[in-house]
């Protein structure tokens, strides 16, 4: 699947309930030097999954992803291979709060671990595509960071001990 999506930096969170908060936990692991992602996911609506995802980069907002539900044994038998590889392992949490608009969704991920920033992200259907910003993501936005890698979760991410 091609997920196509843009990035801003926030000041702070948006002035409005969202319709949904999920509590993530994310694990990276280099493998034959292709970053692979484990996730779990504590949804306020839906409960606990778990996620393994590889992503490849298309253009500076597209990457084709590979994601699939996985067992909570596979996640934590991700976590120990985590654990065990060291420098090529990386760990992050964030809290991600979901607001509709219109028929996308806006997602901002509070970032408190390693550094203390707000992301707001949205998938949309084409790269040119005509997005209209709503007004509650708006006046919280500091900067457009679509295609930066610095502001990439993995990028974020501590490395594990």
């Amino acid at each position: 699947m091609i997920e196509i999506e843009r990035k801003f930096l926030l000041k702070s969170i948006p002035d409005r309930k969202p319709i949904e908060t999920i509590r993530i936990k994310q694990w990276y692991l280099k493998v034959d030097g292709i970053w692979e992602r484990v996730r779990s996911m504590d949804s306020s609506l839906f409960g606990k999954k778990w996620v393994h995802t590889i992503k490849t980069r298309i253009s500076e907002m597209s990457n084709l992803e590979e994601e699939r539900e996985i067992s909570k044994e596979e996640f934590e038998d991700f976590i120990k291979r985590c654990r065990l590889s060291g420098e090529i392992s990386k760990y992050i949490a964030k809290e991600r709060r979901v607001y509709p608009y219109g028929n996308l969704k806006w997602e901002v991920d509070l970032f408190s671990q390693k550094c203390h920033i707000i992301v707001a992200e949205i998938e949309i259907p084409t790269e040119d595509y005509d997005l209209q910003i709503p007004e509650f993501i708006l006046k919280k936005s500091l900067m457009e960071v679509t295609g930066l890698k610095q502001f990439s979760t993995r990028n974020l991410s501590n490395r594990v001990k």
